[in-house]
C-alpha cells in the first residue's frame, strides 16, 4: 500500500507538472496573435543551374541534380523595413548564406573546428536594419547531403522574439508529451533501482524506463524548442540521433522480458547490433569519418528488423502457448497490441523522414509511444502490487516461523541461528543475560493455563521494557527469556535487575497470593577467552547465576514458595 500510494503521488507530480507547462504556453500563446510575424512565402526569385523562376508562392521542394543541391533565394524587401523585424526560417541539414544588395548579412554552417559536415537543425533569423528598404535580399541554401532535392523553408517575417513564441505555441503539446515521458521515464528508473527489487516490481520496468528516457528526449528534441530557445544546434542534433540510435538495446531487453526469451540467440543479435550500431557511428562522427546523419538507415532498419521480428514471434508465441496463455489472455493480447503499437508508429515515421510526407517527423512515434507507455506501466504497476503483495504474504510467514506466537519475541530456533552466526573475532563483545519465570507450573495447577499465560505475557513484557534497549530478547523455553548483547556490561545489568523487580512488585489488579508466586530470575555472564570456549559457555554461567538467583529470591518469599 505503501509503494501505491509512492506512485500515486508520483503520477500526481506529473500532471501537475504538465498543468503548470500548458498553463506556461498558453499564457504566452496570447502574445502571438497580436505579435505581428507576417508569412513571408510570396514573391520570390528562386535560382539554381537550370535558370531563373519566379515563384508567387514557394514550393515546398525544388528538384535539383545530386550533387549540385544548391539554390538561390531573391526577394525585394518592403520599402518600410521595420528595424526590430527579422526574417526568420527553419533548415534541417543545409547550410545559409544571406545577402542584402550583395553583403553578407547572416551565415550558418558547420564550425570549423567541429567534425561534421552539416550545422544540424537550425532556426535562422536574419536581422532587418534600416536603410534595407527596397534592397535585394538573397538567401542561399546548400544541402549538406545528397536528397536529389532542396526543401525550401517557410519563412515568416516579425519580431525574433515574437517567432520563437509563435514556434513554441504550435510545438506546445509535442513537448508536453516529451517532457512528461521524460520525467515518468525517470520515474520508473529511479524507483527500480531504489525500491524496485527489495518491493519485487517487474523485472521489465527498469527497460521501459530507459527506453522511455531516450525517446523523451528524442522526441523532444525533434521538436526543435531546445535548439530554438538555447542555441547549440550542433549539440541538439547530435543529442537527438544519439538517443535515438540507444532506443535499441532497452527495447530489446524488454521484449526478452515480456516474451521470456532470455538467452535467445535471435534477441541478443539484436541487442548486439544496436550497441555496435552507436559504438561504431559514435567513432564514425569523432573522427569526421561520417555524421550520424549518414548512418541514421543502420538504426532504423535494426528498428525495422526488431519491430517485424517482435510481431512475428509475438504470433508464435500466441499459437504454440495457446494452453499456457489462456489463463492470462487479457495480460498477453496487451503486450502484444502494446508492441504492434509502438511499431507501426515508428514505422511510419521511419518512412517520413526518408519521404518527408509531413513535417514533424516524432508526429505518429510520440503518440503511440506515450500510448504505449502508459499501457504498460499501469500493467507492471498492477502486476508489482500483486508481487509486493506475496512478498508480504512470504515475509508474514517467514516472521511467524521466527516468533514466538504468545510473546511475539523471537523463538529458539531464531537464537540459535543467531548465537551461532556471531563471528569469532567479536565475542568478547558479547554477553548473555538469561531470565527464568518462577513458580509458571505451579501457576498453572493452582490458576489454570490462561492464568499462567498471562504471567509468561507480563514477564516477557517487562523483560523486554528493561532490557530491550541493549539487544534482541528470545523465549528459548517455556518460562526461559535469553538476551544476548554487545552493550551491557555487569554494573549495567545490576542496575536493570533491580528496576526490573520493582516493576513485577509494583504490578496491580492482581490477587496477593498470586502476585508472591511471580517472581523474574536473571544471571549475567561476559564471554571471557579464559573461561568460555564460545558463547554457549557463557550462557551456562549466565544459567548458573540465574538459577543462584532463583534460589535466592525463593528462600526470601513467606511461605516456602
Amino acid at each position: 500500500m505503501k509503494v501505491f500510494r509512492l506512485h500515486l503521488a508520483e503520477v500526481a507530480v506529473v500532471l501537475c507538472f504538465v498543468i503548470l507547462v500548458t498553463c506556461f504556453f498558453r499564457g504566452n500563446g496570447d502574445d502571438t496573435e497580436i505579435s505581428g510575424t507576417v508569412p513571408y512565402n510570396e514573391d520570390w526569385i528562386c535560382i539554381t543551374e537550370e535558370g531563373m523562376k519566379e515563384y508567387p508562392v514557394l514550393p515546398e521542394n525544388i528538384p535539383i541534380p545530386e550533387g549540385r543541391e544548391e539554390i538561390i533565394l531573391r526577394k525585394e524587401l518592403d520599402e518600410d523595413v521595420i528595424s526590430i523585424n527579422s526574417v526568420g526560417f527553419y533548415t534541417s541539414h543545409q547550410e545559409v548564406l544571406a545577402f542584402v544588395d550583395g553583403k553578407q548579412v547572416y551565415r550558418k554552417k558547420a564550425p570549423e573546428h567541429v567534425q561534421s559536415k552539416s550545422p544540424g537543425n537550425c532556426w535562422n533569423f536574419v536581422q532587418m536594419q534600416e536603410g534595407y528598404g527596397k534592397k535585394t535580399l538573397e538567401i542561399r541554401i546548400r544541402n549538406c547531403y545528397d536528397y536529389g532535392s532542396v526543401k525550401v523553408p517557410e519563412f515568416t517575417c516579425g519580431p525574433q522574439s515574437a517567432i520563437v513564441v509563435q514556434q513554441l505555441n504550435t510545438k506546445t503539446m509535442s513537448l508536453i508529451i516529451g517532457i512528461s515521458m521524460l520525467v515518468l521515464g525517470l520515474m520508473l528508473v529511479i524507483s527500480w533501482f531504489t525500491i524496485g527489487r527489495r518491493m519485487h516490481f517487474h523485472e521489465g520496468i527498469q527497460w521501459l524506463g530507459l527506453f522511455t528516457i531516450y525517446f523523451a528526449v528524442w522526441s523532444t528534441m525533434e521538436t526543435q524548442v531546445p535548439a530554438l530557445m538555447f542555441g547549440r544546434e550542433l549539440m541538439c542534433n547530435r543529442i537527438t540521433f544519439m538517443s535515438l540510435k540507444l532506443m535499441v538495446l532497452p527495447i530489446v531487453c524488454f521484449i526478452q522480458v515480456v516474451y521470456q526469451v532470455k538467452g535467445s540467440r535471435l534477441w541478443n543479435a539484436f541487442a548486439w547490433m544496436g550497441i555496435l550500431d552507436f559504438a561504431v557511428s559514435f567513432v564514425l562522427q569523432f573522427f569526421g569519418w561520417a555524421d550520424y546523419r549518414e548512418t541514421i538507415w543502420v538504426t532504423h532498419l535494426t528498428g525495422i528488423s526488431v519491430i517485424f521480428a517482435a510481431m512475428i514471434y509475438g504470433g508464435k508465441l500466441l499459437i504454440e502457448r495457446r494452453k499456457e496463455i489462456a489463463s492470462r489472455k487479457r495480460r498477453v493480447c496487451i503486450n502484444i497490441i502494446g508492441i504492434c503499437i509502438i511499431g507501426g508508429s515508428m514505422l511510419l515515421d521511419a518512412l517520413n523522414y526518408y519521404y518527408r510526407f509531413y513535417e514533424d517527423v516524432a508526429t505518429f512515434s510520440r503518440i503511440g509511444c506515450l500510448l504505449f507507455i502508459l499501457i504498460l506501466t499501469a500493467r507492471f504497476l498492477d502486476d508489482s502490487m500483486e508481487l509486493i503483495e506475496v512478498g508480504k504474504k512470504a515475509e508474514s510467514i517467514r516472521e511467524e516461523a521466527e516468533m514466538d506466537g504468545l510473546t511475539m519475541l523471537k523463538n529458539r530456533r531464531i537464537f540459535e541461528a543467531d548465537l551461532h552466526g556471531i563471528p569469532e573475532h567479536k565475542l568478547e563483545k558479547y554477553a548473555v543475560v538469561m531470565f527464568d519465570l518462577n513458580n509458571l507450573k505451579k501457576m498453572n495447577d493452582l490458576y489454570g493455563h490462561g492464568m499462567g499465560d498471562y504471567y509468561i505475557i507480563t514477564g516477557s513484557e517487562i523483560i523486554r521494557e528493561v532490557f530491550g534497549e541493549f539487544g534482541e530478547i528470545y523465549r528459548i523455553g517455556g518460562d526461559e527469556f535469553c538476551l544476548i548483547s554487545e552493550h551491557i556490561t555487569r554494573k549495567i545489568f545490576q542496575e536493570k535487575e533491580k528496576v526490573m523487580c520493582r516493576w513485577l512488585d509494583s504490578l496491580k489488579g492482581i490477587q496477593m497470593e498470586m502476585k508472591d508466586y511471580m517472581q523474574i530470575a536473571s544471571g549475567c555472564a561476559v564471554f571471557d577467552r579464559n573461561r568460555d570456549g564460545n558463547l554457549q559457555d557463557t550462557m551456562e554461567r549466565a544459567d548458573k547465576q540465574m538459577y543462584q538467583c532463583k534460589k535466592g529470591q525463593k528462600e526470601q518469599k513467606t511461605g516456602g514458595v
